[in-house]
């Protein structure tokens, strides 16, 4: 017998989750107020079904919250996903940085929950962050693990996760600076993405930053840095080129325009999608995954 996994929310990220999933022969329903992402998930999820509410939500092995980033939102799908599952179905919630101990705080039982953050596009990019509460049954995050690994994903547990967990602490770090280049007038997005895509971002999908640091020499990277830290952006607030963009109305593809006019032939996905099942298949050819 298949097993069951409700997800809740059937947005972008939900979908291709839900995609995922039913790509591995899980039974999936995915439960959204929108009749536009119930058709999406009954269409392109292998067996799919979909409802507007929780109702159908019972006798799941697992669950998984994907709702918008909003902590009341969250704090009540996961209260309402907890009185109808059964009591050893994990749930987990794909936030990309709120905490654990912030969003159960309505749950009766929030030791049950784990974090798994997946990556955009979640169906091809390979790592997850688990994150399980402090005090989870023992066995419940291995459980889980297993589970992603199953699914081709690369799962790594954080026991200990700052907000923005790992992944998007660094993703911001390296955005700061990017946009810190753009207002100072060094460079613009384009010119800018082409040297990062290019350069460390190359080296990034072969070795991580520390592999990356042994291969270079210790000495030389902590040259750099004695005279390179101070020079470096530290502002506490968003840049004013990002603020200015998204207080147009540019929010990026799903507008038409953000830093890239993606109305225009040659913008599409096509090229981003080849690369990323690159990666993919070198994620799943190397002998370094987590054990």
């Amino acid at each position: 017998m298949k097993q069951r996994i409700v997800i809740v929310g059937g947005g972008t990220m939900g979908l291709a989750i839900a995609r995922l999933f039913g790509t591995h022969d899980w039974a999936v329903h995915v439960v959204d107020p929108g009749e536009a992402a119930r058709a999406a998930a009954t269409r392109e999820v292998p067996g799919a079904t979909a409802s507007a509410d929780l109702t159908g939500a019972g006798h799941a092995d697992a669950a998984l919250e994907c709702v918008p980033e909003d902590l009341s939102l969250k704090q009540e799908i996961l209260a309402r996903l907890e009185a109808c599952l059964s009591p050893d179905a994990p749930i987990l919630s794909n936030t990309s940085g709120l905490m654990l101990a912030q969003m159960c705080t309505r749950m009766q039982h929030p030791e049950r929950t784990l974090i798994a953050h997946f990556f955009n596009p979640p169906d091809i990019i390979p790592a997850v962050e688990v994150v399980p509460a402090p005090d989870a049954p023992a066995g419940l995050c291995d459980r889980v693990i297993d589970m992603l690994r199953a699914l081709g994903k690369r799962p790594v547990r954080l026991d200990h996760a700052p907000a923005g967990f790992v992944a998007n602490r660094i993703q911001h770090a390296i955005m700061r600076e990017c946009l810190h280049l753009v207002d100072e007038g060094v460079a613009d997005p384009a010119a800018i993405d082409e040297i990062v895509q290019w350069s460390i971002g190359i080296r990034m999908a072969l070795a991580g930053p520390f592999r990356q640091r042994d291969l270079n020499g210790l000495g030389t990277h902590l040259s750099i840095a004695e005279y390179l830290y101070p020079d470096l952006c530290d502002r506490h607030t968003p840049s004013p080129t990002l603020t200015a963009t998204v207080a147009r109305g540019d929010l990026g593809r799903r507008s038409g325009k953000g830093f890239f006019d993606w109305t225009r032939a040659g913008n599409g996905t096509e090229a981003e999608t080849a690369a990323l099942n690159c990666i993919i298949a070198i994620a799943r050819d190397t002998d370094a995954a987590p054990k």
